[in-house]
């Protein structure tokens, strides 16, 4: 009789389980061009899709900078007749542009000795159009 109940709970708890499947990383596709990054993007918890910043700043042609001691990302973009700068610190839900405070929803943040930062906002920052793609799970960005 102990065997036959054991046996039966057994069966109900892996009935019972779910398995969790990961996500697969988020695409991100520039002007049509899928970028390839050293460090795979990722949803946060609060739905953005995260990707390294010396990566997604230098595919839109922007020129970036690390400020170690200030755990700082800045990046530059020359637009011609003008520049667009960009300053995100690790942690802070503050960033500029252009010198004006902007309040982020997801501060840029590191993972796996990389920094991550919300493409979203990158993007759109340096004058580029975002949609979002779920059946592909993919960011489109369209600068041009």
């Amino acid at each position: 009789m102990k065997k036959l109940i054991c046996g039966i709970a057994a069966a109900a708890a892996v009935m019972g389980s779910t398995v969790a499947f990961a996500e697969p990383a988020p695409k991100v596709i520039l002007n049509g061009t899928q970028i390839e990054f050293e460090a795979e993007p990722y949803m946060s918890p609060e739905d953005r899709t995260m990707v390294p910043f010396r990566a997604i700043f230098e595919a839109a042609n922007a020129d970036v900078m690390w400020d170690e001691e200030r755990q700082t990302v800045v990046a530059v973009k020359d637009n011609g007749d003008s520049a667009t700068s960009v300053v995100l610190q690790i942690g802070s839900k503050n960033a500029f542009v252009n010198d004006q405070l902007v309040e982020l929803d997801q501060a840029a943040e590191l993972k796996d000795e990389y920094t991550f930062v919300p493409v979203r906002f990158v993007m759109e920052s340096l004058g580029a159009k975002v949609d979002w793609d779920q059946d592909t799970y993919s960011v489109i960005i369209t600068t041009e």
